[in-house]
């Protein structure tokens, strides 16, 4: 495993030309599977990045404690082996993470240990990959660097593994060359860019010879993404590959090689991933910003009626942008003009559509348009969907593949909102209960399947939501018996998920720790990390503040609801979807490893919705609103 670094600013000659990115120089290695390596999960360091090497498991950075990695550092021992100094504060911050994640796993699984190339006057970093669980490494060679790749080779003569670390310039370029020279049949060999020294999350080029499958894309069951894998899928990889066991305690799947080595296409998706995160909140703001001047306008040259239509246009115009986002992300397009995209193109979907659905109808359009084109992306491999602003960033190690936390409180509302405007009018009976509970199953299966949206949070978050919607949809008075099956829903949509799993061997994220875990001790393991990653997030940042404005804005909404919704007369469609959703941020925050986020999303659309109502043109000429045909049902 040979890690090849960029040079540094200090390390280029004066006047030399910036070097060539990692991937051109890993992509002309003819007959070698190309993909790339996401570092680590959460916050970077390339401390962590190579601990997670050796863990084969990994957890968020935040759950840490300290969060920062200590300092490590090589340490030669005269006996020609080597010692990771402050490897035991390293081992003793791993034991206070709310996970199974053990330092030197690799390297103590390896026979005789692992041994390590390294060039003198570095500060090779990199030999934490060769460290075993009590911080010492088998041999250690450090000498010139037009010499490494020899002395790698001849420390492979009696070692079943060795890491290297190669010159940053031309010379590591010969010294890859020299090593895919040398290599024999049934040998392995992992080039990737050594995690440099930065604070933006990493997804390092990874060239490897030698997988089965190869020359290929290089992919993995943890990622389901062609050409990314993840750090903690290199340890397994290795152990496979020397034909040992596998620990329980790593996480990490196997790497693959099908399909064809994609330079192109991995420099295409590494540029749009890593553009996510920076244009999330402005694009959010650019729409909010449109609103609020089209708001000014119409509250400057039009009347109450103008008002009211900026409310219906603006409250649509954020219902189309998750669909809007979708489009973006298969476009690709500069800042500038997605920027332009999300917030005039969600505007002018919100115009025509409150002009082609006349009030309470719209919301059903961009809802449902919303929650059918995530599911078809989810089944196709949810291709758009991390590409997209609204969904999971694969850069961050989190999650590679399905919904993240935004999408999973975000689709439900956006269903029973949908729900509300079809069903409207009907009142409540068997009938609706029946259909709101056959389309949130359907949701529930899509977010949660392993081969779908693989999120198993999402699966109680959809339960809570339709459990409740079902709930306020029947005829007849709520009793214990109803309310004890409501609470069920959720824990019997969990039951159905593994069922769903294990027969389309979906090998989600459920499956792999819950389905698969040797006793109650690791059940109860996971349970707790997760509410301690919960906590964890809930300390971040404005999020407390964030989230005390949200259950202000709930309660305020839920005591003066008479009025607040009072154009909708008490429809019984309308109720179950606000409550609903609200249950569905409720429960899903109390549910999932992030917390407080879901409550925040499923709130902000609630609002958006409150808005919409709001939105009602009789309001603006005074009109009372007529009681509808399920008045009576309040």
């Amino acid at each position: 495993m040979a890690f090849l670094p960029q040079p540094t600013a200090d390390e280029r000659p004066e006047g030399a030309p910036p070097p060539q990115p990692a991937l051109a120089r890993l992509e002309g290695l003819e007959g070698t599977s190309l993909g790339l390596t996401g570092a680590v999960q959460g916050r970077y360091s390339r401390e962590q990045a190579l601990l997670d090497v050796t863990q084969g498991a990994r957890t968020s950075a935040s759950a840490y404690d300290p969060e920062a990695v200590p300092e490590l550092e090589l340490f030669g021992e005269d006996d020609g082996g080597g010692l990771i100094t402050g490897w035991l504060a390293a081992r003793a911050r791993a034991e206070t993470a709310p996970a199974d994640v053990v330092p030197g796993l690799l390297g103590s699984r390896v026979p005789g240990g692992i041994a390590y190339a390294g060039v003198r006057g570095r500060d090779n970093v990199e030999a934490v990959a060769a460290a075993d669980r009590t911080g010492r490494i088998a041999a250690v060679s450090l000498g010139a660097a037009d010499d490494v790749a020899r002395r790698a080779r001849a420390l492979l003569g009696d070692h079943r593994l060795v890491v290297a670390a190669l010159p940053s310039d031309a010379t590591g370029d010969d010294a890859v060359a020299r090593l895919r020279r040398a290599r024999t049949p049934g040998e392995l060999l992992v080039v990737l860019q050594s995690p440099p020294e930065a604070r933006a999350p990493q997804l390092l080029p990874t060239a490897i010879d030698g997988l089965a499958q190869g020359p290929g894309a290089l992919t993995s069951r943890t990622t389901r993404l062609d050409g990314v894998v993840a750090a903690i899928d290199l340890a397994p990889t290795l152990l496979r590959h020397l034909r040992l066991p596998v620990p329980d305690e790593m996480s990490g799947q196997a790497i693959r090689a099908p399909g064809a080595p994609d330079a192109d296409a991995l420099r295409t998706l590494e540029g749009r991933l890593r553009v996510i995160s920076a244009r999330r909140f402005p694009a959010l703001e650019t729409l909010l910003a449109v609103w609020l001047v089209v708001l000014l306008a119409a509250s400057i040259v039009a009347d109450r009626r103008g008002v009211r239509f900026a409310y219906r246009t603006g409250a649509l115009a954020l219902l189309w942008m998750p669909s809007v986002l979708l489009l973006t992300a298969a476009l690709r397009p500069a800042r500038a003009t997605e920027m332009a995209i999300v917030a005039g193109g969600s505007f002018v979907l919100g115009a025509l559509t409150d002009r082609a659905a006349r009030w309470p109808r719209g919301p059903l359009v961009p809802c449902a348009v919303a929650v059918v084109a995530y599911a078809v992306d989810l089944a196709r491999g949810s291709d758009l969907v991390i590409r997209s602003l609204l969904g999971p960033n694969p850069r961050f190690g989190s999650r590679f593949y399905g919904i993240g936390n935004e999408l999973e409180a975000t689709l439900p509302v956006l269903l029973l909102l949908g729900l509300a405007v079809a069903l409207m009018g009907r009142g409540r009976s068997v009938r609706s209960a029946t259909v709101a509970g056959a389309a949130g199953a359907t949701l529930g299966a899509v977010i949660g399947a392993g081969r779908l949206g693989a999120d198993v949070g999402g699966v109680v978050t959809v339960g809570a939501g339709t459990a409740v919607a079902v709930l306020l949809l029947l005829p007849g008075a709520l009793t214990a018996k109803r309310v004890v099956v409501a609470a069920a829903v959720p824990v019997l949509a969990l039951v159905a998920l593994a069922v769903l799993d294990l027969v389309t061997a979906g090998d989600g994220h459920f499956t792999r720790t819950v389905l698969r875990a040797e006793d109650g001790a690791d059940l109860w393991e996971t349970v707790t990390r997760r509410y301690e990653l919960a906590w964890g997030q809930l300390q971040r940042g404005l999020m407390p503040f964030a989230t005390l404005v949200a259950l202000l804005a709930i309660a305020w909404a839920v005591r003066r609801r008479d009025r607040l919704y009072a154009p909708l007369a008490g429809d019984p469609a309308w109720q179950a979807a606000l409550g609903g959703g609200l249950a569905a941020g409720l429960l899903g925050a109390l549910s999932n490893d992030s917390g407080p986020v879901l409550l925040l999303f499923a709130t902000a659309v609630l609002a958006v919705a409150t808005i919409y109502v709001r939105g009602d043109p009789r309001l603006s000429v005074g009109e009372p609103p007529p009681p509808s045909s399920a008045g009576s049902a309040r």
